[in-house]
């Protein structure tokens, strides 16, 4: 039986922990190499950096620049219009993406990102990274939506039929969430025709770059040596079916089960490293609960975030001391959440360790699992 290299990588915060150094770092290893996007959708941001070159993954393998390439997950939302431009910008950089996709995909539309900006500058909140993600998991949820291998099959007056039902629904909820003058650009471009022209033609132009020109699905993982399951967000956003804790939650299982669903469903007798990410320290994205939130000069004056800036739907970045306990807690938690036709071992990263020491605790925590990763260069 031909044994793989599989290894998951899980952020174990609130996100923005390292998991796309981690990723390329696992990806740059001899053999055919699989990156895999498990759950959530383009709204990650994994910050991978080789050489003189420095990306900041959202549809792509963040072992992009090793070789890698990517499969979407069904439980991946693509975004046609951000697959576009991230493609290009790849290719401009000299690596070109190669790229599965899987036909149980769903996919994002620009009224859903609409949508989705409005009702959290209606409400003042920040919440949200702007990219549609609530507003599409909301759609299929209610049986509206269709994935992209079923969108693909159909003829082009039944896609256009389909896009323009959606925008139908984008445009009421819309005008019900303001004044006429108040929503005045976001009607205007919600109705404008060429919106919806465009993003068929995005949507088109993305399945035919499609690898081997077609769609497949998770079997396709059996054609690699090394298959690198990458994460979404971290522990602390994982859905929740609690109303109230949903609210700072993501539409997504952020854990081991994302990635467990599937390495279960293709693989048998295989070993899987499952790398728990975190900082040195805390950080958080947005509104919701933080322990031991402090300013960040509070950390020391090493502590900075070249990435992560202020923006109009995410707000600040937020900074704070590790709590060990309950990242203890999380990952004990997520990583009884496992398949039994595979065995799996975890092991730990801290990250940013140029810019903050690990505390004793932190220190004493990482002893506990049988491999760990101290990370001070960014580009490992």
């Amino acid at each position: 039986m031909k044994q793989y290299n599989l290894k998951a990588v899980i952020g174990a915060g609130a996100g923005d922990e390292g998991k796309g150094n981690m990723t390329s770092y696992f990806c740059g290893v001899p053999g055919r190499t699989l990156g895999v996007l498990t759950n959530g959708g383009p709204q990650r941001g994994h910050t991978a950096a080789c050489g003189k070159r420095r990306h900041v993954f959202s549809h792509f393998s963040s072992g992009t620049f090793k070789g890698a390439r990517t499969y979407f997950a069904p439980s991946f939302m693509i975004n046609p219009m951000q697959f576009s431009r991230e493609y290009r910008q790849l290719t401009a950089m000299g690596a070109a993406p190669v790229f599965h996709m899987d036909r149980d995909c769903r996919f994002t539309t620009p009224y859903d990102m609409l949508v989705n900006q409005k009702v959290h500058q209606a409400q003042g909140t920040h919440g949200t990274c702007g990219m549609g993600i609530w507003e599409t998991y909301k759609r299929y949820a209610g049986g509206e939506g269709l994935t992209v291998g079923a969108y693909m099959a159909m003829t082009e007056v039944q896609r256009y039929r389909y896009l323009d039902q959606i925008r139908a629904g984008a445009l009421a909820r819309l005008a019900d969430m303001g004044t006429p003058e108040q929503m005045r650009e976001a009607l205007a471009l919600a109705g404008d025709e060429r919106l919806l022209v465009n993003f068929m033609e995005d949507l088109e132009d993305m399945a035919a770059l499609t690898e081997e020109g077609g769609l497949c699905g998770p079997e396709i993982l059996l054609s690699y040596d090394n298959v690198v399951f990458e994460n979404g967000q971290g522990l602390i956003l994982d859905w929740s079916d609690d109303e109230e804790k949903a609210v700072y939650t993501t539409p997504s299982r952020t854990g081991l089960a994302a990635v467990s669903s599937l390495v279960e469903q293709v693989f048998s007798g295989q070993s899987v490293e499952v790398c728990y990410v975190t900082r040195s320290y805390q950080t958080r994205h947005g509104d919701g609960p933080m322990d031991g939130e402090c300013p960040r000069e509070e950390l020391g004056r090493g502590v900075r975030e070249l990435t992560n800036q202020t923006n109009p739907f995410q707000g600040h970045f937020r900074f704070g001391r590790l709590e060990v306990e309950g990242l203890h807690e999380r990952i004990r938690r997520d990583f009884g959440d496992r398949g039994s036709r595979n065995t799996y071992k975890k092991s730990i990263a801290v990250t940013h360790l140029d810019q903050m020491d690990m505390s004793e605790e932190l220190r004493e925590e990482t002893l506990l699992y049988g491999e760990r990763y101290l990370v001070s260069r960014p580009d490992l």
